[in-house]
């Protein structure tokens, strides 16, 4: 849950890539972010996610031979990564690698949190998904759940962002009470009851299940960290199709 800008397209031409690349760099340089440099070959087995009429989530798997060229940019550490990486036709796209090695799920639809980053930090981001698509990329579609992207109104932003907290506020304090019978915080305890029966082992015969109405510790801002798996640490970046 946090304020987010979504990302997805393709270049007109995928030739283009590499100035935008050099443009993304100077950008970075200017603000002082850190970013990675990736090139890898991406060849094994896919998962897509398959559009349908349904609430299902439809995926389907298939053979993959790609290459997968961009930036992985930083700008704070309570931001999440910005990601600006493409496959060899030019679309916005990461491969993110599964357990097993040589298998991976394919994301086109990138976006990246900014809720607990200055507001700075977001209206940059911004900037410089604007400074993209003007210069190299006009097919670019972006979403922001802030709206600066679309207005370039800090004000609206910040209200964005402090209804939010509001909201993710009343929530954290009804969560912490045990006697809460609101109807979306029961929802979150059905959740994390599923998830700990599922990871969990059976309860011993005779002890009784846990109490539906019970406080549960919240944990607002952390970050997830991107880890290769075991399989891929430590063998460094391919230098694509070689």
């Amino acid at each position: 849950m946090g304020v987010t800008i979504h990302y997805n397209g393709k270049l007109d031409d995928p030739r283009a890539l590499d100035e935008l690349l050099i443009t993304a760099k100077r950008f970075c340089r200017e603000h002082n972010w850190k970013f990675h440099e990736i090139d890898d070959r991406i060849i094994g087995k896919v998962e897509r996610w398959i559009p349908s009429d349904d609430e299902e989530i439809h995926t389907q798997t298939s053979r993959i031979d790609d290459r997968q060229r961009g930036l992985l940019i930083n700008p704070h550490p309570e931001s999440e990564t910005v990601w600006l990486t493409f496959n060899q036709h030019g679309e916005l796209c990461f491969y993110m690698p599964e357990s097993d090695p040589g298998h991976y799920w394919e994301s086109k639809c990138l976006f990246t949190k900014t809720q607990f980053a200055p507001l700075e930090v977001h209206m940059a981001i911004c900037d410089l998904l604007h400074l993209i698509k003007d210069k190299h990329f006009p097919s670019l579609e972006v979403y922001d759940e802030g709206e600066y992207f679309e207005t370039g109104d800090p004000k609206q932003l910040a209200h964005k962002i402090g209804f939010l907290n509001n909201v993710m506020d009343q929530l954290e304090q009804k969560l912490s009470e045990e006697d809460s019978d609101d109807p979306a915080v029961n929802a979150i305890r059905d959740a994390v009851d599923e998830v700990e029966t599922f990871h969990g082992t059976p309860l011993p015969e005779g002890k009784p299940p846990k109490d539906k109405k019970r406080k549960l510790n919240v944990e607002r801002g952390k970050k997830i960290t991107l880890r290769d798996p075991e399989w891929k640490r430590d063998h460094g970046i391919s230098a694509g199709k070689n």
